[in-house]
């Protein structure tokens, strides 16, 4: 039977670091649990969860000075100078390196996925990172139920900061969906250039995850080309997609960015 108290001791030591002491704690606990099967002693342990996290959370990919973000954005808006919110939402994205690719396609990217699956009133946005910041070019109408899910509190405690700015109600949920799976009923799920890390973190749960998702439409996204020496994916992810799908009967659209491989699927909500 596992020690409570080495579980405790593992996740206080990881919320104390620098690093990952902004990481959900259910996550955390999550991982030190398994790594104090495979290790005996918890700093051991300790060193398996900050590396798992390492692969998880991506901290390389950046992140924007969420405090001085958010005092901009709440001046911004006090002011009702759109260019500058539009600015500061731009600043911020382009710190990121997945939604910083993205940047010179978005307005677009979102008028071809949207032009497939209507516009929703309801999204859920999984894995989310700093995407909902994207808001001012999906060319969305309020009202709209926007659920973003991630594990990174500072960037949840903004997103949400954001929301209520925008008039949209603060939906940004701190949820690991690798072991809480989101119940929301929604018109479209965005699920955007995070399967690949979620299968090599999670195996196996890809397929479940959208399975899962009460959505009429999945959106799922892969780069194009890898982070370091450019090698074109778009074949290998095209198959992979395919394989996580097959054998349902979900009809699917492709769209082809340069750099994002996008695939539109009809998958019908549940409830």
């Amino acid at each position: 039977m596992m020690d409570e108290t080495d579980v405790t001791a593992v996740v206080t030591a990881v919320k104390q670091s620098l690093k990952y002491g902004q990481t959900s704690e259910e996550t955390i606990r999550a991982l030190a649990e398994t790594a104090l099967r495979q290790h005996k002693k918890p700093k051991a342990a300790v060193k398996a969860v900050r590396k798992q996290l390492h692969s998880i959370m991506a901290p390389y990919l950046g992140d924007p000075d969420y405090a001085t973000a958010a005092a901009r954005l709440e001046a911004a808006f006090a002011a009702g100078d759109q260019a500058a919110i539009e600015a500061i939402c731009r600043d911020s994205l382009h710190s990121h390196l997945s939604t910083q690719e993205r940047l010179p396609i978005m307005a677009d990217f979102y008028a071809q996925i949207f032009a497939v699956t209507g516009k929703p009133r309801s999204m859920l946005d999984i894995a989310c990172g700093l995407n909902p910041l994207a808001f001012p070019w999906m060319g969305l109408e309020t009202p709209l139920d926007f659920y973003a899910y991630d594990i990174h509190e500072a960037r949840i405690a903004f997103l949400n900061h954001y929301f209520r700015l925008q008039g949209l109600p603060p939906l940004a949920k701190l949820q690991d969906v690798a072991h809480q799976l989101p119940t929301e009923q929604a018109d479209v799920a965005l699920f955007l250039k995070e399967m690949p890390r979620f299968e090599r973190n999670y195996k196996g749960r890809g397929r479940p995850l959208l399975d899962a998702l009460n959505v009429n439409w999945l959106v799922v996204s892969f780069p194009t080309v890898s982070t370091h020496g450019g090698r074109n994916l778009t074949n290998r992810y095209r198959d992979f997609m395919f394989q996580l799908i097959e054998g349902r009967d979900w009809p699917m659209t492709e769209l082809l960015f340069d750099g994002e491989l996008v695939f539109c699927i009809e998958k019908g909500a549940k409830g």
